[in-house]
């Protein structure tokens, strides 16, 4: 599923960055955290250490892509508490914790090598929660809010 590890998930930490900006006073400083966080994760020989900040998301493989879902969980959990600025359309935080966890479990599945009917249900019900939660939490980040053209008749 290359083009879950090298776009959707590409879109997703983006689009996370624009919510810590927006949403907080001190949203260049939650980011900074972000990169913090994954710059201290210790050296295990299955995760690539990101001891720069994620300035550079694009030029990412797949594989970077992949060790960055492994951890991006924990590092986005508890990040921040409350809405404390009254902005609209906030986004809290065990809501993104939730939609990377809804990511994982869509990821997990589509690595299947092979699909029972109850696999594939699975996998259907996992894409449907986690994109319900992506559009719930990004589409104000978004310049069409996430509503894109029609390419097909």
């Amino acid at each position: 599923m290359h083009y879950l590890d090298l776009g959707l998930f590409c879109y997703q930490i983006i689009f996370t960055y624009n919510i810590l900006k927006l949403q907080h006073v001190n949203g260049n400083k939650l980011v900074e955290e972000v990169d913090r966080c994954l710059a201290a994760i210790p050296r295990f020989s299955a995760i690539k250490i990101f001891s720069n900040e994620l300035q550079s998301i694009a030029r990412l493989t797949a594989n970077e892509y992949r060790s960055l879902m492994k951890v991006m969980i924990f590092v986005i959990d508890n990040l921040y508490n409350e809405n404390n600025n009254e902005v609209d359309n906030f986004v809290n935080n065990d809501d993104l914790a939730k939609l990377y966890e809804y990511w994982n479990e869509m990821y997990i599945l589509s690595r299947y090598e092979e699909f029972s009917e109850s696999d594939l249900e699975k996998f259907n019900d996992a894409i449907h929660r986690w994109v319900r939660m992506f559009v719930k939490a990004f589409k104000f980040v978004s310049p069409s809010n996430l509503k894109l053209p029609k390419l097909h008749s």
